[in-house]
């Protein structure tokens, strides 16, 4: 496995100038097919070949375009569904914008992210590698990849209200455009899974920080039973139906990839742990170095 790793590493190195706008084509061809397959209302959106354009246009832009270019197609066909529901997309998308920009987080590219895990029944990964690498500010992202998953969801049931309701009819209309809004933000699940992503997130980056051997993984594992826990007491709490073997399938398998993000990015060999002092005219320092764990033949060199 070390000689796997260390081979990819070495790989990578020798050919980022490819590689990475490879990784970015295929990551936001992956997000904007999503979209489509979910609400592919816009016949010129549904088309293969704009996705793939519109994916290696991706490639020579930074990674934070990937998810306005997600938000564009969101908002293409939400038009192409309803002017009802483009209201909401335009609302929607425009709150996920100003409340990513106020927090001034970063890490954009987690809000396209998220709804892809979701699609392909491995969503628990991303709290898990977030709350290890990116910190609680993660939270904001991630929260916002949430809500635009759900409300991927809530276009895919809901298109218009204006066949059982007459545009003449201005409180009617009202009403429904509000009934639109409050099925899609009083929706018990969007809260419940918010809610237990950040609770994650705080778990895995707290027990990250605290220094003692393979705190990485343990974090992983405590947010994993984190992960668990709050989501059946979240469940229960409102009475909802909760698939519980599916889910716990789908929270194991992201645990299992994110201790291997953990052996890839935080191998390190305890064994071989020291311990060393320095002084100087006003201090005395104490250094703990623990050695990244090698292949055996790069020991030998």
């Amino acid at each position: 496995m070390l000689k796997i790793k260390e081979a990819l590493q070495k790989f990578y190195i020798e050919n980022d100038y490819w590689a990475v706008p490879v990784t970015k084509a295929v990551t936001s061809l992956l997000c904007f097919l999503t979209v489509n397959s979910r609400v592919g209302y816009s016949d010129v959106l549904s088309n293969p070949f704009v996705s793939i354009i519109a994916a290696v246009l991706c490639s020579f832009l930074p990674w934070t375009c990937i998810p306005v270019f997600f938000g564009l197609f969101i908002l293409g066909n939400a038009y192409a569904a309803s002017l009802e529901m483009t209201v909401v997309a335009v609302i929607v998308l425009l709150l996920a914008s100003l409340t990513h920009s106020a927090f001034r987080t970063g890490h954009s590219i987690l809000i396209a992210l998220v709804p892809l895990c979701f699609y392909i029944h491995i969503p628990y990964i991303i709290p898990l590698i977030a709350g290890l690498s990116l910190g609680i500010i993660a939270i904001v992202p991630v929260s916002i990849g949430v809500l635009l998953y759900y409300f991927i969801e809530y276009m895919s049931i809901t298109t218009s209200v204006s066949d059982t309701v007459s545009n003449k009819d201005i409180t009617a209309m009202a009403t429904a455009y509000a009934g639109l809004f409050g099925n899609l933000f009083n929706d018990k699940e969007l809260v419940i899974t918010i809610c237990v992503f950040a609770f994650c997130i705080i778990i895995v980056f707290i027990i990250s920080q605290i220094a003692f051997d393979s705190n990485w993984s343990v974090a992983v594992i405590a947010g994993s039973i984190s992960i668990a826990v709050s989501s059946v007491i979240g469940y229960m709490h409102y009475g909802l139906d909760f698939s519980f073997f599916s889910n716990i399938l789908s929270l194991v398998i992201s645990c299992i990839i994110s201790l291997l993000y953990v052996f890839a990015f935080h191998a390190v060999d305890y064994q071989r742990t020291e311990r060393l002092r320095f002084e100087d005219d006003d201090y005395i320092y104490y250094v703990k170095a623990v050695p990244k764990l090698k292949s055996e033949k790069e020991d030998e060199d």
